[in-house]
């Protein structure tokens, strides 16, 4: 019995194996198929395609969650548009009622009535473009008979272009994400001036390089900053696969693309020894800092915790309470900004949940599901670096603001397909750079480069974008 028995409990043995792994597989194959922008780093336009019924029913998810009615919100300060001043009207037209009802003719003379109602009207002039022409006379020498021809002032540059077109065309391919082709229609039918492809890149690349040295102050002035929020995201040059890393403060945003996404691409953006705190998604290339120096996004943190909660068994569950506990965390601190507490009153508030998710953390270590133990040991060890925010002024508990300032890049990724050479990416770099920090400064971007282009043609430097 002995002997027929060993090889049928080897052949249990191995069967039962073969069913954990076969297990194991079909799980990790609903995990990744499950995986969309609500429980990963996927962004929304990742997300499988849904039908008619799933998106209707999505809608109706949404409306009955939602407790606001569409439109402005009760307190919702309208926006009406101020009459244009006086002098800043072209024409204007007075109009008179025609008769009155119980049968008179007005023809003018009668009294008036206080001031009129003014109802003005916003149009377009037909846009002529200036032609400048310099002439260069050739003179003869009466000492030597020679042939003497004029040259271009210093404030006349050689370009067939003036600074205000060349700052449209910056304009154009730089904040409005056109093409080539689409600038040249784009200045052909609106500001009726004849170019071409070359002439369109030409001008580009100009522009780059006169916002190369903002650029350059950009950086040093998020790497002396006190509080970034750092981001990356994939980029293409010439179909090799680029990194577009992100840096931005308060006031200031820098833009760089690197071949990498190493912490060395990370060092180079924000500099080795960068002495200030860094809000990031949890990414590696972060990690030559501090632990005490990082804020971990906690949107990012509740993608990964939903992605647990979707397992089966104990660690789904697990994952449900730290769901429940971080959407606390976040409604705290919006709480606290609504309210206008301080931090020591964020502080306080957060210390249960601090404990309660640390618990949680610890629990999940020991888990017998391998994927969910090391997602909690690896948050753990990172733990101080989710509780910045209530301890440091000015740190926001999420990177949403990096989001939103690669959003404009990742569209013209999409649109441009990324860059073919190594000045295309400069220029990206640095016309991203310069968008990014006049939206934070509040400030026209095309009011800028035309600045900058001004001062190209004058042969002197570009304007700064950092305030002194």
């Amino acid at each position: 019995m002995l002997a027929g028995g060993e090889p049928a409990r080897a052949l249990v043995a191995e069967l039962v194996e073969q069913v954990a792994a076969l297990r194991a597989e079909v799980e990790e194959l609903k995990r990744v198929a499950g995986r969309g922008s609500h429980n990963s780093s996927m962004p929304p336009s990742c997300d499988p395609p849904r039908t008619r019924a799933e998106r209707r029913a999505a809608a109706r998810e949404q409306l009955r969650r939602s407790s606001r009615k569409p439109g402005g919100q009760p307190g919702h300060d309208g926006k009406t548009r101020e009459l244009a001043a006086p002098e800043r009207v072209d024409r204007r037209f007075d109009h008179l009622p025609a008769g009155c009802s119980c049968g008179h003719r007005f023809d003018g003379t009668e009294p008036r009535l206080g001031a009129p109602l003014t109802h003005q009207k916003w149009e377009l002039p037909q846009i002529s473009p200036l032609i400048f022409e310099h002439r260069l006379h050739r003179l003869a020498c009466p000492g030597c008979g020679r042939a003497a021809l004029a040259g271009l002032p210093a404030w006349v540059s050689g370009s067939a272009f003036g600074p205000r077109l060349e700052a449209h065309v910056a304009m154009l391919a730089g904040v409005f994400r056109l093409s080539r082709r689409q600038i040249v229609q784009t200045v052909q039918e609106i500001f009726a001036i004849p170019i071409s492809l070359g002439a369109v890149d030409r001008t580009i690349m100009r522009m780059s390089a006169v916002l190369a040295d903002p650029w350059a102050e950009l950086r040093e002035a998020v790497r002396a900053a006190e509080v970034v929020h750092a981001d990356e995201t994939s980029w293409r040059l010439a179909g090799a696969q680029q990194w577009l890393w992100l840096a931005a403060s308060a006031l200031h945003a820098c833009y760089r693309i690197d071949p990498s996404r190493s912490q060395r691409a990370a060092k180079e953006l924000l500099g080795e020894d960068f002495g200030g705190f860094v809000i990031s998604d949890r990414y590696a290339g972060y990690h030559f800092l501090d632990v005490l120096q990082q804020q971990l996004c906690w949107s990012h943190v509740i993608r990964q915790l939903t992605e647990i909660s979707e397992r089966a068994g104990a660690a789904g569950r697990l994952g449900r309470q730290l769901v429940t506990a971080a959407r606390e965390v976040i409604a705290r601190h919006r709480a606290c900004l609504q309210d206008a507490h301080d931090l020591a009153w964020l502080a306080a508030e957060l210390a249960p949940l601090r404990e309660q998710i640390h618990a949680l953390l610890r629990k999940g270590q020991r888990a017998r599901h391998a994927k969910t133990a090391n997602f909690c040991a690896g948050l753990l060890a990172e733990y101080e670096a989710l509780w910045t925010f209530c301890e440091v002024p000015a740190i926001d508990p999420t990177n949403n603001a990096a989001e939103r300032a690669l959003r404009h890049a990742v569209i013209m990724r999409k649109v441009q397909l990324g860059t073919r050479s190594e000045k295309g990416s400069r220029w990206v770099e640095r016309i991203c750079s310069v968008r990014e920090t006049c939206r934070l400064q509040d400030r026209s971007v095309l009011a800028y480069l035309i600045e900058a282009a001004i001062a190209a043609h004058g042969r002197v430097p570009a304007p700064s974008l950092v305030p002194p």
